[in-house]
């Protein structure tokens, strides 16, 4: 017996086909086609699923069902040799505009057999020293195998305290062993920097745009986020910052990446530094300073965090081994200043304490002296790789789009001509084999809707080149739909 579902989208497919619906008309809203027909909610979403999956609807962000090119689907489908490959199931795109939502979609699209997932923050496993860090870490447990059976307790091993302490001196930071937390990974340091400063109901201030993960940690605690615009290659506009704090009450936090921002890639200029500084001393809020990708830029010195320069506390530091030197570590840390007491309560509280094996395999790793030229390799790497990206996008990508990035990260940002939609073009991509991150989800108001983010950290490849080539013509396709059917878009 067939489900009322697909009952019902016979019903419409046959109106379709009847023209009663033309290709590009509104279809009702999921509330409307369940009052009509006297259906549940659940089976008119189910029915329009199907009607997506079978080529006779298509959905458009933030505005409804439209019908699809049907009679186009099934003439392609007529020579399956030229149709792309259906869309991987298990993706709820609707739901990636959803803040609760966003991360746990991005990972549903880790787990699809995607050739290029270039959607998440991480990097070709091959280009980390894991098989150096294996053979450290099989010395370690064959000396001394009840490591994996001590419990960790404290703020962290006093050995790898003291190694990221001393690599943490090449870009200014001078600190006291006492004065580091180290924590499972940079997420769990930026979630008690946050709590330390602000309760539910308090403003932060994020860049625009700003990593989506964190828009997701201050929507957890009950923040609220105001969002300041980067200017390209200076990152967060530091006039809209003095704007924003002399007109909004209650902000109790500035949070910024200023080396190599994500998304955008850029490295705020040490004399922006100085002064994102004093704007925050004067107002005598704290600045929670973001640096998991300060080891990645292109030059061959690392830029300074502001960090170096705070002398009374006011900036709590959070940093990673996870981009750096071990992702599958998730190690990170925190220099909290003035809130270091505090930070170590909230650790405590959280998750005790950060595992002791790896804290071990990496101080000894460290104390070897093989990071710097690991860093030099990595950081060469991802330049000629982005680069490689950079022109291969400019090249692809359709005429007024904008390709931006990176001094430093694994990032590129495309700005496509209004008014692209990167959230629906990621259905066509994915049923390509690709996988990017629509930049709606950088922005916790939905801005950025016509940008994108790529992540093209991994060697150059005639595939990288040919995926990247197929996106820029679907983008191409997409942007010549806006510009014929203009009526249909308003």
């Amino acid at each position: 017996m067939q489900h009322s579902y697909a009952v019902l989208a016979d019903h419409i497919k046959a109106a379709i086909r009847a023209q009663e619906y033309r290709v590009g008309d509104r279809l009702p809203s999921v509330r409307e086609l369940a009052a009509a027909q006297g259906v549940s909610v659940s089976t008119a979403t189910r029915c329009y699923r199907l009607l997506e999956h079978e080529g006779y609807a298509q959905a458009r962000y933030k505005s409804g069902m439209y019908v699809a090119d049907w009679k186009a689907l099934r003439q392609a489908r007529a020579t399956p040799e030229a149709a792309p490959p259906p869309a991987p199931a298990g993706v709820e795109y609707d739901m990636l505009a959803s803040l609760q939502h966003r991360m746990t979609q991005l990972y549903a699209l880790t787990a699809q057999p995607l050739p290029l997932a270039l959607h998440l923050a991480s990097a070709a496993p091959e280009w980390y020293p894991c098989e150096t860090l294996a053979r450290i870490a099989q010395r370690l447990l064959r000396v001394d195998p009840r490591l994996l059976g001590a419990y960790p307790s404290g703020t962290g091993l006093p050995a790898f305290k003291h190694e990221v302490l001393r690599h943490l001196a090449a870009c200014g930071i001078d600190a006291d062993p006492r004065d580091l937390l180290v924590t499972n990974g940079a997420t769990e340091a930026m979630q008690i920097a946050l709590r330390a400063v602000a309760r539910p109901g308090d403003t932060v201030i994020v860049e625009s745009p700003v990593y989506f993960g964190l828009l997701q940690t201050i929507e957890h605690l009950g923040l609220r986020a105001l969002e300041v615009p980067c200017v390209p290659g200076q990152g967060m506009s530091l006039e809209a910052l003095e704007y924003a704090l002399e007109h909004h009450g209650g902000v109790r936090a500035v949070v910024a990446m200023p080396s190599f921002q994500n998304p955008l890639g850029a490295c705020m200029p040490e004399a922006a530094k100085r002064r994102l500084l004093k704007i925050v001393q004067r107002h005598g809020i704290a600045l929670i300073e973001d640096d998991v990708f300060g080891d990645l830029g292109s030059a061959a010195e690392r830029p300074p965090a502001v960090k170096a320069w705070d002398r009374d506390g006011q900036v709590i530091y959070c940093g990673s081994c996870s981009k750096s030197m071990a992702p599958g570590f998730r190690l990170g840390w925190v220099l909290g200043g003035r809130h270091q007491r505090q930070l170590e309560s909230l650790k405590i509280g959280s998750s005790l304490a950060a595992p002791l094996l790896e804290q071990q395999v990496l101080a000894d790793y460290m104390k070897s002296g093989r990071l710097p030229a690991h860093l030099r390799r990595l950081r060469t790497q991802l330049a000629q790789a982005a680069a490689s990206a950079r022109a291969c996008a400019q090249r692809h990508f359709p005429q007024g789009a904008r390709v931006l990035g990176p001094e430093g990260g694994w990032w590129l940002w495309l700005e496509l001509p209004e008014p692209a939609d990167t959230l629906a073009l990621l259905r066509d991509a994915v049923s390509q084999g690709i996988a990017y991150t629509p930049g709606a989800l950088f922005s916790a108001a939905g801005k950025h809707g016509h940008c994108l983010r790529l992540n093209v950290a991994r060697p150059w490849s005639a595939e990288m080149a040919a995926g990247l080539e197929r996106l820029g013509q679907a983008a191409r396709l997409a942007a010549t739909r806006n510009q014929a059917a203009p009526a249909r878009r308003a």
